[in-house]
C-alpha cells in the first residue's frame, strides 16, 4: 500500500468541499422536478491554455490566430510567450512559468517527451525544433496539471502534430528572415499517409543587424517525418522521427574567448493505437534516440556530452459509466550517458579561475507509472484525482530511488458561464542521466527536485465570445540541483539554489468583438525567491509585473492587421564591478572583474510595440501567403544584460578603459515572410 504524504492545507480542502456541497444542494432543489440532466464535460485543470486548429473556444487561441502574431520564425514555442505567467526573452524560444526555471518545462510531441528541443543552444535556445506549420494543437499547462504529465515540476507544453494530407500530394515552401522550410505530404494507399518537413536556418543574418563587435556564425537545420497507416478499423500505426543539427563558430580569432560547438539531437518512435470502442483505447509506444554535444571554448575548455536511450510505454484511456475518464500508463527507459567536462570558470579577482571537472560514464534504467480519474460528479462538479510513481535504478548508493506524487483538482460550475477551479499536488523532477549538473561538479544522480502547487482560480464567460480568467498560485520548490547554463554572448554568474517559492496572480481576457475584430489582455503579478548559499534572494525569473495587450483586425477580406504592446518590469541582476589595475607609469595593465551581491539590482523595464500584416491569396491550384511585420516598432533600447567590456586603443591594442557595457535585445526589426502551398 502506498503512503501519500499530501501537504494540501486543511482549510483549502474544507473550502472546496463546502463549495461543492453548496453547489449540489442548490442545484438539487432547483432541478427536482426537471428532466434528467446530461453531464457536460467540465475542464478541471487550471492553468491551461490551448492553441488549436479551427475556430477558437473559450480558453483557446486558434493556430490561425497565432500565425498572425508578430513572432520570430512563427515559432510554436514563442507562441506560448503571449500568455500571462510566462517569462521569456526576445532571444530565446525557451520560457519559464510562475517562478520556475526554463528546464522545469516538459515539451511533448505527439505523446513523447523531447530532450532539449531547441536550436542555437549557445544562445539560450533561440529556435525550437518544431515548426508551427506542423502543429494541430498545443496545450500549455502552468500549474496543478494532472498525473498523466511528468516528469517536470513547473509546466507542460504539449504539442500534437497535424495528420498528413490523405486526399492528394501537396507541397509547402516558405522563407522568412530566419528559416527556409519545405514540407511534402500525401496519401499512401487508401489506408495511410506521410509527411516530411525540413528547415534550414540562417539566424546569422539577424545577428548581422545587431551592433555587435564580435563574430558569430551559427547554423542549424532539422528534419521531421510522420507516417500513419490504418492496419484495421480498430488499429492504427504511427511512425515519427525528429532530427536537429547545430553548428556554431564564434570569435575564432580570439584564443581566450573563442567557441566551436556542434550539437546533434534525434528521436524516433512508433505508436500503435488499438481502439476497443468509442470510449476505450490503448497507446503502445516504442522509442529511441541519440543526442550529442561537442563544445570547445577558450584555450582548453571543453564540454562534451553523448547520450543514447530507448524504451517503451503503454497508456490506457477508459471512459466508464458515462462520468469517469480513467487514464493509466507505465513507461520504461534505458539510458547511457557520457560526460567529459573541463571548464575554467572566472571568479572574482584578476585572472583567478576555478576549474570544474567531471568525467561521467554511466547507464541505467528508469520506470514510471501514473493513475488518474477525472470524475464528473455532477453537471456542476468535477474532480480529478491521481498519483505518479517514479523509480530510477542508477541513483547513487544510499539515496531513496523512488518518489510518489499525489495530485488533485476540483472544478465547480455553479452557472453556465462561471467556473471555479482549485488544484494541488506534489511534482517531482528526477535528475536524469541526460541532465546531470556537471557544471556544478556533480557527477552522480541523487533525489529528485520537487515542487508543491497550490492553485485557485475562476473563469467567467458572460457571452460565448468573451472570456475572463483569474488565477492565484503559490508554489514551493525543494531539493533544487544545478541551474540551466545559457552561455549567450557573455559569461554569466551562477549560484545554484537549494529551495525556493513563488506566488502570484495571473489575469487573462479575450473578446471577439465581431468576426473581424478581436482583442486580448493579459496581466501577471509574481514574486519568486530562492535560498542559495544560505542567503534568500530573488530568483532569476522573478518578474514583478508583466502586461500585454493585443488586437487582431481583418480590415479587408483575407487581410489581417495584428498589433501588440508588451511591458514588464526588469528581472534581477548581479551588479558588475570592473576596476582598472595600473602599472608604475599609470597605464592600465589589466581589468579586475568582480561581482556584487547576487541579484541585488534589477534590469530596466522592457516594453515593445509590434505589428504584423498577413495576407492569404488562394488560387486555383495553389495558395500564396505572406506577412510583413516590424518588431519593436518605436526602436526602444531594451537590454539583455550588462557585461564586462575592455576598451582598447586601435593602434596599440592597449587597454584604455575598464567599462561595463550594455548588451541590447532586438532593435527595430522588419521581417518579410512568404509561403507557397501547392
Amino acid at each position: 500500500m502506498f503512503s501519500f504524504n499530501f501537504r494540501m492545507p486543511v482549510y483549502l480542502i474544507l473550502t472546496m468541499l463546502l463549495l461543492g456541497l453548496a453547489s449540489l444542494f442548490t442545484t438539487t432543489f432547483a432541478e427536482e422536478d426537471a428532466a434528467p440532466v446530461t453531464l457536460e464535460k467540465i475542464v478541471v485543470t487550471p492553468g491551461r491554455f490551448t492553441i488549436h486548429e479551427g475556430t477558437s473556444t473559450g480558453i483557446s487561441l486558434s493556430k490561425q490566430e497565432i500565425e498572425r502574431f508578430p513572432l520570430v520564425d512563427n515559432d510554436v514555442m514563442r507562441a506560448g510567450h503571449v500568455f500571462p505567467g510566462v517569462v521569456s526573452s526576445d532571444y530565446s524560444a525557451r520560457f519559464s512559468v510562475r517562478g520556475g526555471e526554463k528546464d522545469d518545462i516538459s515539451v511533448r510531441l505527439d505523446g513523447m517527451e523531447l530532450y532539449n528541443p531547441y536550436h542555437l543552444q549557445d544562445f539560450g535556445g533561440a529556435v525550437s525544433l518544431v515548426g508551427l506549420d506542423l502543429v494541430q494543437d498545443t496545450q500549455l499547462l502552468m500549474g496543478g496539471f494532472p498525473a498523466e504529465y511528468g516528469e517536470k515540476m513547473s509546466g507542460v507544453f504539449d504539442i500534437t502534430t497535424r495528420e498528413p494530407n490523405t486526399e492528394q500530394f501537396s507541397a509547402n515552401f516558405g522563407i522568412d528572415l530566419v528559416n527556409a522550410t519545405a514540407t511534402l505530404e500525401g496519401p499512401l494507399t487508401e489506408k495511410g499517409s506521410w509527411l516530411v518537413s525540413a528547415r534550414r536556418g540562417y539566424v546569422d543574418l539577424i545577428l548581422a543587424l545587431i551592433d555587435l563587435d564580435e563574430d558569430y556564425n551559427p547554423q542549424y537545420a532539422d528534419v521531421y517525418g510522420k507516417f500513419t497507416y490504418r492496419l484495421t478499423p480498430s488499429n492504427t500505426l504511427t511512425l515519427n522521427g525528429l532530427y536537429g543539427w547545430d553548428k556554431n563558430h564564434q570569435r575564432l580569432d580570439d584564443v581566450d574567448n573563442n567557441l566551436d560547438s556542434l550539437y546533434n539531437n534525434s528521436i524516433a518512435w512508433a505508436k500503435w493505437r488499438h481502439t476497443f470502442d468509442d470510449s476505450h483505447w490503448t497507446d503502445v509506444f516504442v522509442f529511441g534516440g541519440i543526442s550529442g554535444q561537442d563544445r570547445m571554448s577558450g584555450r582548453a575548455d571543453f564540454d562534451n556530452r553523448n547520450f543514447r536511450f530507448f524504451g517503451t510505454k503503454t497508456e490506457l484511456t477508459a471512459n466508464l459509466f458515462d462520468n469517469h475518464t480513467v487514464r493509466t500508463g507505465v513507461t520504461w527507459r534505458w539510458l547511457t550517458a557520457r560526460y567529459q567536462y573541463n571548464v575554467q570558470e572566472r571568479q572574482t579577482g584578476i585572472n583567478i579561475y576555478k576549474p570544474i571537472l567531471a568525467d561521467v560514464d554511466d547507464s541505467g534504467g528508469e520506470f514510471s507509472a501514473f493513475l488518474q480519474d477525472e470524475w464528473q460528479l455532477h453537471s456542476k462538479l468535477a474532480l480529478n484525482v491521481g498519483g505518479r510513481y517514479v523509480y530510477q535504478q542508477y541513483r547513487e548508493e544510499g539515496i531513496q530511488r523512488y518518489e510518489i506524487g499525489p495530485r488533485i483538482a476540483l472544478a465547480i460550475k455553479p452557472t453556465r458561464n462561471f467556473i471555479l477551479r482549485a488544484a494541488s499536488g506534489i511534482y517531482h523532477q528526477p535528475i536524469s542521466l541526460m541532465g546531470v549538473p556537471v557544471e556544478d561538479g556533480i557527477e552522480t544522480v541523487g533525489r529528485a527536485e520537487s515542487a508543491v502547487h497550490y492553485v485557485i482560480g475562476a473563469e467567467y464567460t458572460p457571452t460565448d465570445n468573451f472570456l475572463i480568467r483569474l488565477e492565484g498560485y503559490y508554489n514551493t520548490f525543494d531539493n533544487l540541483v544545478g541551474r540551466l547554463r545559457e552561455f549567450g554572448r557573455q559569461n554569466q554568474i551562477f549560484v545554484p539554489p537549494e529551495s525556493g517559492n513563488a506566488r502570484g496572480l495571473d489575469m487573462f481576457m479575450t473578446h471577439a468583438v465581431s468576426n473581424r475584430l478581436s482583442w486580448t489582455l493579459g496581466y501577471a503579478y509574481g514574486i519568486a525567491k530562492e535560498i542559495a548559499g544560505g542567503t534568500k534572494i530573488f530568483r532569476q525569473y522573478d518578474r514583478r509585473h508583466a502586461f500585454a495587450i493585443s488586437s487582431n483586425y481583418e480590415f479587408a477580406p483575407s487581410w489581417h492587421l495584428y498589433l501588440s504592446w508588451r511591458f514588464h518590469t526588469g528581472e534581477p541582476r548581479t551588479p558588475l564591478i570592473h576596476t582598472a589595475v595600473r602599472g608604475p607609469d599609470d597605464s592600465i595593465i589589466a581589468c579586475n572583474r568582480q561581482f556584487g551581491e547576487t541579484h541585488a539590482a534589477r534590469m530596466p523595464a522592457y516594453h515593445s510595440l509590434d505589428f504584423r500584416i498577413t495576407k492569404r491569396s488562394p488560387y486555383r491550384r495553389w495558395e500564396l501567403s505572406w506577412y510583413f511585420q516590424i518588431l519593436n516598432l518605436y526602436n526602444h533600447r531594451n537590454l539583455d544584460q550588462y557585461a564586462f567590456s575592455e576598451v582598447r586603443d586601435e593602434k596599440t591594442n592597449a587597454i584604455i578603459e575598464c567599462a561595463i557595457g550594455e548588451e541590447p535585445l532586438l532593435p527595430i526589426l522588419p521581417t518579410l515572410g512568404v509561403t507557397m502551398r501547392f
